[in-house]
């Protein structure tokens, strides 16, 4: 099997919204988001009980994959192809002699034996989060991107950079998983999967901490400065980031990795990457 990568890129959103304005709406939604609907309903706060803690800034990891799969096998098949009656003994096909069987139920055919030689071909986009989860992030595609240079120096100011857990083996061991099949072939003439895009993203949110002093309660509630959305219960992420994002750690494709998840352990594996400056 022949495993084609593409070459490995980066790209950052950004933000479709000040901080600014993220603030403006968060603060006008705080009051249900921090109480809860169950708090709101028996004990609901007042906007100034409840006092903004921290900003955070930061930029948050997706993958998309892009995979093209190609097949080329043969398989033998054998045909049974019934006659007009039991009166007939022989079939002459092809300028060769084939003899006729009766069933048990009188039923009379003739039997062919063939290979049949086959294209399997599919596309499949995958997107995961930075812990390696897929879920569908199409949503985000529309929006300018920038390409990253250089990921090792990729650190806008005041922003956090949030490294992805899921590095590139991880998220193309389970698009393999899912795309390789096993093949009930008799001979396999061609196994390739072409990797079209292997991207990594990173997507502007901003991170607003809360504290409601009265019930002791804090919330975080995240503005997606792409799309406007706001959800609660989100984390604060300054305090638990402790690796830095490299290029070296990110993208670790090896032959050896992938190999592991392909049908058949016997399969050898071989892994054609795309040739990355690593000194830019």
């Amino acid at each position: 099997m022949d495993i084609y990568l593409a070459p490995e890129r980066a790209f950052h959103y950004s933000p479709k919204f000040t901080v600014e304005i993220a603030r403006d709406r968060v603060e006008q939604k705080k009051t249900s988001l921090v109480a809860g609907t169950v708090g709101a309903m028996f004990s609901r706060p007042k906007p100034d009980e409840i006092q903004l803690l921290s900003v955070e800034s930061r930029l948050e990891p997706f993958w998309l994959i892009n995979v093209f799969v190609r097949t080329v096998y043969d398989k033998q098949r054998v045909f049974t192809i019934p006659v007009s009656g039991p009166e007939v003994k022989q079939v002459t096909l092809l300028g060769q002699e084939v003899p006729v069987s009766v069933s048990p139920k009188g039923g009379a055919s003739f039997t062919l034996n063939a290979v049949e030689h086959c294209l399997e071909e599919s596309r499949g986009s995958y997107n995961f989060d930075g812990s390696g989860t897929r879920t569908d992030l199409s949503k985000y595609q529309p929006f300018t991107r920038l390409e990253i240079s250089d990921l090792g120096q990729f650190a806008p100011p005041d922003v956090l950079v949030v490294p992805p857990q899921a590095n590139a083996t991880t998220v193309i061991r389970a698009v393999l998983a899912d795309v390789v099949k096993p093949v009930q072939a008799q001979t396999i003439h061609e196994e390739r999967v072409d990797v079209e895009a292997l991207e990594l993203y990173f997507r502007p949110v901003y991170a607003f901490e809360y504290n409601w002093a009265a019930k002791g309660k804090r919330n975080v509630l995240e503005f997606d400065a792409l799309t406007g959305e706001i959800n609660s219960g989100g984390k604060k992420l300054s305090d638990q980031i402790k690796s830095m994002v490299t290029r070296d750690l990110i993208f670790d494709v090896t032959a050896d990795a992938v190999g592991m998840v392909v049908p058949g352990g016997s399969i050898a594996v071989k892994l054609i990457k795309a040739v990355v400056d690593r000194g830019k």
